[in-house]
């Protein structure tokens, strides 16, 4: 280890990047990847202590979201992003008041907190996270899709989205079914073709009075690249059965943990503000059972400590379709979804709206470069009738063959973007 952080001090002085093209020969050792630095000083967002306790609470809002999706979607690998789920929460929660918006707020982990509050914050990631880092492409966007034959939706509402989220604002004609192709090109548009639709025909209502979406699109290099030329087929072991998969090689130093149960590493983007965390059941024990009693203090850098890991990681991709109703009914959202008892009344200049549908399509891939991935969250309105420095440890190994789950979190405030499974199929 000594003389790898001599290697390192001279290379950080010199303003040399390590890198494997500049001398192959150098770079390897019997024929193995050579360890590179991951570890990077992240640009950070700036949020007031509320809006930092608000970064907590909706990762505990994100982690019973993605057990609750694996429980219903048995052994599949799974992807979504809890993050897109919040705005569009957010925005049916500006809209809704009472018991409604209460229920709202609770499972969000918000808890009484004013609205405004909230919808600051979700305003502070919109402005401030696809800013971080020049080397990853991210953008936030919102949109309502306004039923012009229904033009019930408030002008104060409207100015509200415009304000908070960015919102766009569009009339279309419900009554022509082939206008659901300029959701779908929202969707497809927004997120550089990976969700290239999110309703269906028969999912576009006549009647309904809005659509409301959020899409979220990431895409980014890994702050150092896996060498193809490590990757080899492998082994993958699962529940189900072994499968054969492409598995990534590489030996880098980067933010290690040891959970007791689980292993977790923190793979860098770009210039370090956001990070794919890998985490890996140990032999023996059960991936569910690590999710369900993962808590988001367990994701705080005070975990980590930097070592030389011998990665093994697949190439993968993941495609979700994610009805979230029963989801959220499950987790404790009922009234805005029933037609009597929703209160979104500040949404409209007259009448008693509700939530007849939520859903998200979401999309990863993962391979030597780097990562793509994107949600969309739709929800339909209907009307009722009309971090300090850490330690170093030796060197570890990472070597994904079994299921393993993965986050995609920023740096400095650690919201979760995007979380999934991978299972091998």
């Amino acid at each position: 280890m000594k003389k790898i952080w001599t290697i390192l001090s001279v290379l950080l002085l010199s303003g040399v990047m390590v890198s494997c093209d500049s001398d192959k020969d150098d770079n390897v050792i019997n024929d193995e990847p050579r360890a590179v630095n991951m570890l990077f000083p992240p640009q950070r967002i700036e949020l007031t202590d509320a809006q930092r306790a608000y970064v907590g609470a909706n990762n505990e809002f994100a982690l019973n979201l993605f057990r609750n999706l694996c429980e219903a979607n048995g052994t599949k690998s799974l992807f979504c992003s809890p993050l897109s789920v919040t705005y569009v929460l957010g925005m049916i929660n500006s809209g809704a008041e009472g018991e409604t918006q209460q229920e709202i707020q609770d499972v969000l982990a918000f808890g009484t907190d004013d609205p405004a509050a909230i919808n600051a914050y979700c305003q502070n990631l919109i402005k401030s996270a696809p800013n971080l880092d020049p080397k990853v492409k991210l953008t936030i966007a919102n949109s309502l899709f306004m039923n012009k034959n229904i033009a019930l939706v408030d002008d104060a509402y409207k100015a509200e989205m415009v304000k908070w989220y960015e919102a766009e604002l569009n009339d279309l004609d419900f009554s022509d079914p082939n206008n659901v192709d300029v959701i779908n090109q929202w969707a497809k548009e927004k997120t550089e073709g990976l969700i290239p639709t999110i309703l269906s025909k028969d999912e576009f209502s006549a009647t309904a009075l809005m659509y409301m979406l959020n899409a979220i699109y990431f895409k980014a290099d890994w702050a150092e690249k896996f060498e193809e030329r490590y990757t080899e087929k492998a082994t993958f072991h699962s529940s189900t059965g072994n499968t054969t998969v492409d598995m990534m090689h590489q030996k880098v130093i980067v933010n290690y943990a040891d959970m007791g149960d689980y292993t977790m590493i923190a793979l860098p983007y770009g210039n370090g503000a956001f990070r794919m965390l890998l985490l890996l059941p140990k032999e023996g024990k059960d991936l569910d059972q690590v999710l369900a009693n993962l808590k988001p203090t367990d994701l705080s850098e005070a975990h980590f400590a930097s070592a030389e890991v011998d990665v093994k990681v697949p190439r993968w991709t993941t495609d979700s379709d994610m009805d979230l109703k029963k989801i959220l009914w499950n987790m404790g959202i009922h009234r805005m979804f029933d037609p009597q008892e929703a209160q979104l009344t500040k949404m409209v200049k007259r009448g008693n709206p509700y939530v007849s549908m939520i859903k998200q399509k979401a999309a990863v891939e993962v391979n030597e470069s780097g990562s793509k991935m994107a949600a969309v969250t739709v929800g339909g309105i209907e009307m009722l009738s009309a971090a300090p420095m850490p330690q170093t440890l030796g060197t570890k190994e990472f070597h994904a063959d079994r299921p393993f789950a993965y986050l995609v979190t920023e740096l400095s405030t650690n919201a979760l973007f995007f979380m999934g499974r991978y299972m091998g199929n």
